[in-house]
């Protein structure tokens, strides 16, 4: 895979915490499941390519890990 790969992916996943949900409760529910979504996906991309820097990964996703 490319870095375009990798910022497609994470483009994504930053677009997926737009939708916003009126109820916190859920809205929280919704930011953890994104946030280990990410983090599957940058565990198996570290497996793909051991130079594949997680903690930027997961910047470019707007998520802390």
């Amino acid at each position: 895979m490319t870095k375009k790969d990798y910022e497609l992916i994470a483009t994504s996943i930053w677009r997926a915490g737009f939708i916003e949900d009126k109820n916190k409760i859920r809205q929280k529910a919704k930011e953890d499941i994104r946030r280990l979504i990410a983090i599957n996906i940058a565990t198996d991309l570290k497996h793909d390519n051991p130079d594949f820097n997680r903690e930027k990964f997961m910047a470019e996703c707007y998520l802390n890990y």
